[in-house]
């Protein structure tokens, strides 16, 4: 019995880790780069950062969430267009989503020319 309780407690203490490590790890490529091109954002996505969303958009590494929110600020001119609005507002809701993929979300639902002061720390972190 006490065997049994230990086991439970160490399969218990493990998955509490392992949950961490999933949710440190979140941050992906996608969306780092994503992070980067909204930081250096002036009115519209240049040349370059195009490129980028679009192997992003065709990457099937890639979550849907990601090949949306690439499409979308692939779009933006200095705010995201009105008919990407409800699709990234379904993203920031998801409960699906990542907390990654709904904190980008709520980045570009109130984007307004220029990322905010909260939002460019979130960006510089994923970034780097």
């Amino acid at each position: 019995m006490k065997i049994r309780t230990l086991t439970l407690a160490v399969l218990f203490s493990t998955s509490l880790g392992v949950c961490s490590i999933t949710q440190a790890a979140d941050t992906r490529l996608a969306i780092e780069q994503m992070a980067g091109i909204i930081l250096k954002l002036d009115a519209k996505p240049d040349q370059n950062a195009q490129m980028t969303l679009d192997d992003i958009s065709r990457d099937s590494a890639s979550t849907d969430n990601e090949r949306l929110l690439a499409s979308t600020i692939k779009n933006m001119d200095k705010k995201i267009r009105p008919n990407d609005k409800p699709r990234i507002t379904k993203i920031w809701l998801s409960p699906a989503a990542s907390e990654t993929e709904r904190e980008m979300a709520k980045i570009l639902l109130r984007f307004n020319d220029a990322p905010t002061d909260a939002a460019k720390q979130t960006l510089n972190y994923w970034a780097e």
